[in-house]
């Protein structure tokens, strides 16, 4: 059956999917050809498994649509956008009279190479492929008359198809019971040239009125291969509203929304049932405020979906054993990996100067700033700058790192005692060490080459 929202929905987005079939089911009506709308989310953030979950829930329930999903990516290598979505509309059609006369008209299209695809070779090369191809076919033999004639009599031919593709394409929506929503997924994953000809073969094939799309993307990647293609002044948004009636976003990059995704992955990958699953043992137990912290740090690293699976699934690896054992993981060692591994992920760079030390305490200070584990309104600053220092400067003099506390507007030292500084580091320090009054060695290190043992053996 599939991912559905029952099983499957970590963002909580079940709410958004109801108000989006409810919000289509009337705004189609009030278009007079085709209804599109952007679904817009970065790579990674989750659009094709809310996309499954959506059309398994438009499916399963008595819905107003008739549903077809399509992943533009996979028909990229085919290089033929209309055939891709007449072969979609196929699928809900079979077996069925208004099958046939699409299928062969469609086919004839594809026979003579007449697609959307050769305007936009044209508009970009100065080549057009169907002439081309006539003068290749003929050894370069017709008389410059006749080949003229020739093309315009092909041209006369496609646009006779493309006109009855759309009025087989109209006289099937309007017999219809129901309109047909076509979900496209993966757009921005393919070629710059496929994807501009699936948005103008949508735009002047299947303008036609009861036919619903939904097209998922992330616009910064669309943007980018529509300028790849007319050149980087290209007013994407301008070009883009010719094309999508609205956008709407997909709503998984909130806060809450992030912690929500971590609390879940935290019981898919690390409590005790799901290692048990995989014959380990965690060394450490996942407490309340580890699991805030994680969720903190998520949301600091902005991670999105895939990111947030990746680092789970590494931090997993570290955590757990294969036999059980008595020894426990301090907490700031738990809390680190989590730390490292996101770092790794989003500059892999920084993550390389962290773990060979070698990055200065005033260029640690300089990241913290831009840090949201530090700003204003964050759950606790001083402790996560506390237990951020001693994880990477620990062999540093406590006066210095007063100084960088004070830099960061987490420590003001009037009003406290002296030794007051050094009293909150003792405390923090616990989460690394047993031992009173020691401050760990190189932990971020020591955790950078455990992180990268992993990735040696694995790219090995």
């Amino acid at each position: 059956m599939g991912k559905t929202f029952s099983d499957f929905d970590k963002f909580g987005l079940k709410p958004f999917a109801d108000m989006l079939t409810s919000y289509l089911d009337v705004e189609w009506k009030w278009v007079d050809q085709s209804y599109v709308l952007s679904l817009n989310s970065e790579f990674g953030s989750g659009k094709t498994t809310f996309f499954e979950m959506w059309v398994n829930r438009l499916r399963e329930s008595d819905s107003a649509f008739k549903v077809v999903y399509l992943n533009a990516w996979e028909t990229d290598f085919q290089g033929d956008a209309l055939l891709a979505i007449v072969s979609s509309l196929l699928d809900i059609l079979r077996p069925s009279k208004e099958s046939e006369p699409i299928k062969q008209t469609a086919g004839k299209l594809c026979k003579f190479g007449l697609s959307i695809g050769n305007d936009v070779v044209q508009k970009l090369t100065g080549v057009d492929l169907i002439k081309a191809g006539q003068y290749a076919e003929s050894g370069g033999g017709i008389a410059k008359s006749e080949a003229g004639s020739a093309c315009f009599e092909l041209y006369e031919e496609r646009r006779k198809l493309f006109e009855k593709l759309r009025i087989l394409l109209s006289d099937l929506t309007r017999e219809a019971a129901r309109p047909i929503l076509i979900i496209v997924d993966e757009l921005d994953r393919c070629r710059p040239d496929y994807a501009i000809e699936f948005l103008e073969t949508i735009k002047h094939i299947f303008d036609v009125k009861g036919l619903i799309f939904v097209i998922g993307v992330d616009k910064n990647q669309l943007a980018s291969s529509a300028k790849a293609l007319f050149g980087k002044e290209l007013v994407f948004d301008e070009y883009y509203r010719k094309f999508a009636h609205r956008n709407v976003n997909l709503p998984v990059k909130s806060d809450p929304m992030t912690a929500q995704f971590c609390r879940k992955l935290v019981g898919e990958y690390l409590s005790d049932e799901a290692l048990a699953k995989k014959k380990l043992f965690p060394y450490a137990s996942i407490e309340k405020d580890r699991i805030e912290n994680i969720a903190e740090l998520c949301i600091a690293f902005s991670l999105n979906a895939r990111q947030m699976h990746e680092l789970f699934r590494t931090a997993a690896h570290v955590l757990s054993a294969t036999e059980k054992s008595n020894r426990q993981m301090l907490w700031g060692w738990h809390v680190g990996t989590f730390f490292m591994t996101a770092l790794s992920i989003k500059d892999h760079a920084l993550y390389d100067q962290m773990g060979r030390r070698e990055i200065s305490l005033s260029e640690f200070t300089t990241f913290l700033k831009k840090s949201r584990l530090l700003e204003k309104g964050a759950r606790y600053p001083l402790g996560w700058a506390g237990f951020l220092y001693l994880g990477a400067f620990s062999d540093q003099a406590v006066d210095k790192l007063e100084q960088e506390f004070q830099k960061l507007g987490v420590w003001d030292t009037s009003g406290r005692e002296k030794g007051a500084f050094q009293d909150e580091l003792n405390r923090l320090a616990k989460g690394f060490s047993h031992l009173e009054d020691i401050r760990p060695e190189s932990v971020f290190s020591k955790i950078y080459q455990t992180l990268e043992g992993l990735r040696s053996f694995a790219e090995g």
